[in-house]
């Protein structure tokens, strides 16, 4: 059956109930007072550690006249600015969990093209090709690069490898990697010798350690460079066959992890939407009498602006994005593989409030002439420390996961989505923010630990071309 058949067959169940409903004014959900690109670093609200462990990392805008310069395409141009949202509202009953202009808005302006809002006109499925391939997060206490992950005497890790193989200083290299994205990226946090050091903290820090030091320092599991990690795995083709350079060969997970690091530190132009939530995770009383959380940068993202740009951008635009897959303040930006919409119910805003709410009306906007209870199950790549190709030898199918998101959609009297609401499981369990790459880095990037894009992107290209 279409998408349009059987959205029809639905909306024939209710259109002869009535819907009697007074209009208000929107409000939107939080959203982060980002221009409408913003460069990936350590203060990028998709960083993958604590923001406070970004501190002297420069948070930068993109503006038109620096646009071309970090993307590296001359004949690129950047949308006009986008001026940032109003304040949240305050009060609890809000009114739409949309997040409005703003965040759509960028998306359109990245696109050059209206976001479709018709929910007759959205597709119920879509898959992306290629699928972004697994690999590691890169853990800091694992020492990110300078981590060997193979076996055997005298290996040596990617950072190692780099460095050898392009003439540079193996130490210098390795201690700006852990300075910069590693273990001593931590020093300011609590000193430790052992694991049960970290224990008191309840952050699930370990006792993180340089390789030959006694001590170290107590650093939470999920920090890593997922945010570099996620947009490479959709921009750049996975590695194949393993690649001899000087000497030193380079495994597909060391190419990997090379180009994730580069994607850290090469000032990648990015579009973002949503708003981070930064915690505590378990404050007393933070949901409300219908179970959504109080916080409103909990709640988001929002379920209307979700469905609008996962339909538009996998269902139509055939582009893919990262989500961080989790509500709390841990951050796991994972890239998107597809989407399916399960089930579609219609309600009038009383069947709605009745049904959900304990309510003589829907209870959040008063402007939603139709509800549209969705359940989308939403699939997405993890992490991965297996070696080697793994999406062309559809090894990835063991490491995509996926969660039946539950939701209502709230439309207008055309089906217009105007905003939504999460049910039951999704409203803790749901994606914080939505993001992608907006170009790969410019060939002539540099990050700041010495890794060169175009060095890189030869061992890359090498290891995709070759026989093996």
């Amino acid at each position: 059956m279409t998408q349009r058949r059987l959205l029809c067959v639905a909306l024939a169940v209710v259109l002869h109930l009535g819907t009697g409903v007074n209009g208000s004014p929107l409000e939107s959900n939080p959203r982060m007072d980002i221009g409408p690109v913003v460069v990936l670093s350590h203060n990028h609200p998709a960083f993958g550690a604590g923001l406070e462990d970004a501190a002297g990392d420069a948070d930068a805008k993109i503006t038109a006249t620096n646009f071309a310069a970090i993307s590296g395409d001359d004949n690129s141009e950047l949308p006009g600015s986008v001026s940032a949202g109003e304040a949240a509202p305050t009060s609890s009953a809000r009114r739409l969990e949309l997040h409005g202009t703003t965040d759509l808005t960028r998306l359109e302006l990245f696109f050059n093209t209206p976001m479709e809002r018709d929910l007759t006109k959205l597709p119920t499925k879509a898959a992306i090709k290629p699928i972004p391939w697994p690999a590691s997060y890169w853990p800091v206490y694992q020492d990110s690069l300078n981590f060997k992950w193979q076996q055997g005497e005298n290996v040596l890790s990617p950072a190692e490898k780099y460095a050898k193989a392009f003439g540079h200083d193996t130490k210098m290299f390795v201690d700006k990697v852990s300075a910069k994205n590693g273990i001593d990226s931590q020093k300011h946090r609590t000193a430790c010798a052992t694991d049960a050091d970290c224990v008191p903290l309840k952050d699930s820090s370990v006792c993180a350690k340089r390789e030959g030091q006694p001590k170290g320092y107590c650093i939470p599991t999920w920090f890593g460079i997922c945010h570099a990690w996620a947009p490479a795995a959709i921009l750049e083709d996975e590695p194949k066959c393993p690649v001899t350079k000087n000497g030193v060969t380079f495994q597909p997970f060391d190419i990997k992890g090379l180009i994730s690091l580069t994607y850290d530190g090469a000032k990648l132009p990015t579009v973002f939407t949503g708003s981070r939530f930064n915690g505590p995770d378990n404050e007393p009383n933070n949901t409300d009498e219908f179970g959504r959380f109080r916080d409103a940068s909990r709640r988001d993202l929002g379920p209307g602006f979700f469905h609008i740009a996962m339909t538009n951008m996998l269902g139509l635009l055939n582009h893919t994005f990262v989500v961080d897959v989790t509500a709390g303040s841990q951050v796991w930006n994972q890239p998107v593989r597809s989407y399916e919409v399960l089930q579609m119910a219609w309600h009038t805003p009383e069947t709605a409030g009745r049904k959900f709410y304990d309510q003589d009306t829907y209870p959040f906007n008063e402007d939603a002439k139709w509800l549209l209870q969705v359940k989308t199950r939403f699939m997405w790549i993890v992490e991965a420390g297996e070696d080697g190709p793994l999406v062309s030898t559809n090894r990835v199918d063991a490491h995509t996961q996926f969660a039946d998101y539950e939701y209502l959609l709230e439309t207008d009297e055309n089906y217009k989505i105007i905003g939504g609401e999460w049910l039951f499981g999704s409203n803790q369990n749901h994606p914080d923010f939505l993001w992608f790459p907006a170009a790969p880095p410019a060939n002539s990037s540099t990050t700041e630990v010495g890794l060169e894009y175009k060095e890189v992107r030869e061992l890359l290209r090498a290891s995709v071309t070759g026989n093996c």
